[in-house]
């Protein structure tokens, strides 16, 4: 294969976004065939922000007798399939699930024989450096390596994945599982990024590399001396290098997006009769502080919708209109029968508010006021609904962040949809540091978990603790624990949230009942159910099931009073043994 390199060529972008400039150069060397591949991919817009600049290094392990076909796979497949990752999965999450599904690929090769019964060997190992927001991700396979650069000197960000003998431990495309090294550095402006395979770093030093980006300006240059450098002193292998160097670090995600929304004009309040764009308002179903929302009919096709506009309170509040179209992007994205859907706009439009879809029904918080004590039989059915929407947020990597009855719709048939996604954790936007603040008085207290008020993020288990709120809440119209009206309030540990079984209120319900929600409400998330699969099937079960996965749980969790008491008499009898002996 002839020599390749890639120009050193700065990236122009939106002016707060992530520009970089790059240079790279790979040879065979001493070898008749070059096995290694490198790519860099220039993402630009809501790809940039959402997905980052790519770079990626492979070296076929020579052993393999398709060694050059696994590398050149490594990096065109993954770099292809990444960006094909919905987006809003975060970079964890987008670049686990490629590599997972490259190594099967390439390990699968290996049950393919060619005429003489001789078995393909995909077999390479892979490094990838994803550069988004402040943040270099780094994923890392094998014995290829990734440095960075800067006045504070020269960090070694991988660790090669062989014996002391130099022997590959870990290749993708070796086995059906392949573990991977994940870590991210933070970036600053001028810090190069070199990524070589080890037929350059281990025959060049540190100081070596210092001195040569100092006398070669542009990078392309820079690497081809490098890889002259290690052949020049013993290499025998191919040469492979690319450097990066960060130009400009971006100010804001979602920047494109939101810049460009926020040029757009927040409409006054609307009347009976008044026309947005192509839209009549018909009615005023909520007007808030913080937003009004209209019914509307669509003057081209006739069909009702909803309109939602944030207040002009807010006309000078950037986060909470970050916030505001956020929930519009999500929403764009999100197509499920349980989660409301939210239209595009006409792209000329100078006004800023949402299109929704029209759900005739009531909130899930008025239906609880009219059915204060439902049959068990109706909640299950319900937490069945709300799981399978909450499921749908999962695949797609978010977190809605304020489950409770009043952000989902009943109709008349029972069917409830899932509304409001302004205080959602995206995960494509929450992994980088430049990510908006979500501060966390836009949850609502009492559904909120408590792992939250101790400095832990929001996630899909304590997603789970305020479903339960949720369903605790319906079978009682009640909370499970001691009401909180400000976050002073709120228990200091674990240890002093004070359960009210459920029993108390609902007699009527199965004796399993309270283990099942008491353990889904568990204050210290180590003792909580992990997935909703697990809450929904033991809520499901019969009178006389197995919960002995709830029995597990300590008592001073489950029964906190009855332990305390339990202690209480312990001591008392103790007390009167010492007394009656003494």
């Amino acid at each position: 294969m002839a020599d390749s390199q890639v120009t050193d060529t700065p990236v122009t972008q939106f002016k707060d976004s992530l520009a970089i400039s790059f240079g790279g150069y790979s040879t065979q060397g001493e070898k008749s065939e070059n096995q290694d591949a490198f790519a860099l991919k220039i993402s630009a817009g809501l790809d940039l922000e959402l997905k980052g600049h790519i770079a990626v290094i492979s070296d076929g392990v020579s052993s393999a007798n398709c060694a050059a076909q696994a590398s050149q796979m490594s990096v065109c497949h993954f770099i292809s399939e990444y960006l094909a990752t919905p987006e809003t999965w975060s970079v964890n999450k987008s670049a686990a699930k490629v590599i997972s599904s490259l190594n099967n690929w390439l390990y699968s090769r290996q049950l393919v024989a060619d005429g003489k019964g001789i078995h393909q060997q995909w077999f390479s190992t892979f490094s990838a450096l994803i550069l988004k927001g402040e943040r270099g991700h780094i994923f890392h396979i094998g014995d290829c390596q990734i440095v960075k650069i800067n006045n504070d000197g020269y960090q070694i960000l991988t660790k090669d994945h062989a014996t002391v003998s130099g022997t590959l431990n870990r290749a993708l495309g070796a086995g059906s599982h392949i573990e991977v090294d994940h870590t991210s550095t933070l970036l600053a402006p001028k810090d190069i990024l070199m990524l070589s395979c080890d037929g350059v770093h281990h025959f060049v030093q540190p100081k070596q590399i210092q001195k040569t980006l100092k006398k070669y300006e542009n990078l392309e240059q820079a690497s081809e001396a490098i890889c002259q450098l290690a052949n020049a002193q013993g290499s025998q292998d191919n040469l492979t290098c690319l450097f990066i160097k960060v130009e400009q670090l971006p100010q804001q995600a979602l920047s494109q997006l939101v810049f460009t929304r926020l040029q757009q004009v927040i409409p006054p309040a609307l009347r009976l009769g008044s026309k947005l764009d192509h839209y009549e308002i018909l009615d005023i179903l909520q007007e808030t502080s913080r937003s009004h929302v209209y019914l509307a009919k669509d003057l081209i096709d006739e069909k009702l919708v909803v309109i939602k506009i944030p207040s002009v309170n807010f006309i000078d509040d950037t986060d909470y209109l970050t916030s505001f179209i956020k929930e519009g992007w999500i929403g764009d994205k999100i197509n499920h029968p349980a989660i409301m859907k939210i239209y595009p706009r006409l792209p000329t439009s100078k006004f800023l508010y949402h299109v929704c879809e029209y759900i005739e029904g009531q909130t899930l918080t008025a239906w609880m006021q009219d059915n204060p004590t439902p049959p068990l039989i109706k909640v299950r059915d319900i937490l069945d609904q709300l799981i399978k929407a909450l499921r749908v947020l999962q695949r797609q990597d978010i977190v809605h962040c304020d489950i409770k009855g009043d952000n989902f719709i009943i109709d008349s048939h029972g069917r409830l949809k899932l509304i409001d996604f302004g205080s959602s954790y995206v995960g494509a936007i929450m992994d980088s540091s430049t990510a908006e603040a979500t501060e966390f008085n836009q949850g609502t207290l009492n559904f909120s978990a408590p792992e939250l008020f101790y400095g832990q993020q929001n996630n899909h288990q304590s997603e789970l603790y305020s479903l339960a709120v949720l369903i605790y809440q319906i079978l009682t119209n009640r909370l499970p624990y001691k009401e909180n009206s400000q976050i002073d309030t709120v228990p200091k540990q674990y240890n002093l949230w004070r359960y009210k079984p459920i029993t108390t209120y609902r007699k009527d319900l199965p004796s399993y009942m309270d283990s099942v929600i008491s353990k889904a409400l568990a204050a210290n998330p180590v003792n909580r159910y992990e997935h909703y699969s697990e809450f929904l099937a033991e809520f499901n079960l019969s009178d006389k099931a197995d919960l002995s996965s709830v029995a597990n749980i300590p008592l001073i969790e489950r029964e906190p009073v009855k332990f305390w008491q339990g202690v209480s008499g312990v001591l008392l009898l103790v007390l009167i043994s010492v007394l009656i002996f003494k």
